[in-house]
């Protein structure tokens, strides 16, 4: 029934399991790249972040969804190394590293350390549950070193409030305040003591400039619009990727959205045809990558868009049963994408 619940929010809110994170590295062209590694022992790696221009980690579970893994890549080399333990019944969703040391991950209501080094996980805290429903973070960005914000929701799926969780960078919960919408989707922190993230309203999407842990003045996206995620390159380029209901209530049409870093304010959309995406991260002050599926049904095939100076540059294609569900990088020339992989047994780490 738990399960059920949080599928059903997720899906009600455009919540998924991507950290926006914001790179560090030379401006320059992307550089596509086939190599793919496949993790064996693990049933998919959900989350990426880079802690520094040679190292990164990713979170997932192992291949029985029952316990936490995580794995530490080679920026430089690609090669991948699979941490040998494990956390059970924790099955994180999103990450990011307030330190180039340490990454902090979030799993529904737990908070868990990262090594950077060996990907060692540890458990160190979870939010409160009310009694009447369920936590579900879904996303976090780290404001530099001080602090790090998750945000996701909490409540029933028919009663739900938006959650802002402060987290130190040793993974302590230091707060938890609810927020006047019904969810908070995506969040990413252009420069230190300041982030922006997307609140769901019945009515409408936010966005939203959150200051020294205080929300500032929102601002309306288009009807309709509903944010997957945030992702900036330091205090110098913001966008939001957002997908845009259908009749059914479904996304076919995704869109980059421009977002202000400091206020949050929104400029006009940057259409991406029918690709759809699922995670964002830019490298540079002038280019983001975003990964997703382009086409439909037999023809769609995963794929990897660079959106450079506000064009859309480059898509780079792969095999449909090679999914990716999020990226991040640790130069301009060395980006990442992650993902349950080829089979339910081996999830994969992908240059791009």
């Amino acid at each position: 029934m738990l399960v059920a619940v949080v599928t059903a929010l997720v899906g009600m809110l455009g919540l998924n399991a991507v950290g926006a994170v914001a790179s560090t590295g030379a401006s320059g062209a992307v550089r596509p790249d086939s190599r793919a590694t496949p993790v064996p022992g693990l049933g998919t790696l959900d989350a990426i972040a880079c802690p520094t221009a040679k190292a990164c980690v990713a979170v997932g579970e192992n291949t029985g969804f029952s316990d936490a893994k995580s794995v530490a890549i080679n920026a430089a080399t690609g090669a991948v190394k699979t941490w040998a333990g494990g956390v059970a019944d924790v099955f994180p969703v999103a990450v990011a590293c307030p330190a180039k040391a340490r990454c902090i991950a979030v799993s529904d209501d737990g908070v868990e350390t990262v090594a950077a080094a060996n990907a060692a996980m540890k458990l160190t805290g979870k939010v409160k549950e009310p009694s009447n429903g369920i936590v579900a973070m879904g996303a976090i960005a780290c404001a530099g070193s001080a602090a790090c914000y998750a945000v996701g929701f909490e409540g029933t799926e028919a009663a739900s409030t938006g959650l802002l969780v402060k987290i130190s960078p040793a993974g302590k919960i230091l707060s938890a305040v609810k927020t006047g919408g019904t969810g908070i989707a995506a969040i990413a922190c252009p420069s230190a003591g300041a982030c922006l993230l997307a609140e769901h309203t019945k009515t409408s999407e936010l966005a939203i400039p959150l200051t020294s842990g205080r929300l500032g003045a929102a601002r309306k996206f288009p009807a309709g619009t509903y944010v997957q995620a945030i992702g900036c390159y330091a205090a110098k380029l913001c966008y939001a990727l957002a997908g845009k209901a259908n009749a059914k209530g479904l996304s076919r049409t995704d869109e980059l959205f421009p977002l202000n870093p400091k206020t949050a304010a929104i400029g006009k959309p940057i259409s991406l045809g029918s690709f759809n995406g699922d995670g964002l991260a830019c490298d540079s002050a002038t280019q983001c990558l975003v990964v997703g599926f382009s086409g439909v049904g037999a023809a769609a095939l995963t794929s990897v868009v660079a959106v450079t100076k506000g064009k859309v540059q480059v898509i780079r294609k792969y095999p449909s049963d090679l999914p990716f569900d999020a990226d991040a990088c640790a130069t301009a020339r060395l980006c990442y994408a992650v993902g349950p992989g080829k089979t339910a047994n081996t999830a994969v780490v992908a240059a791009i």
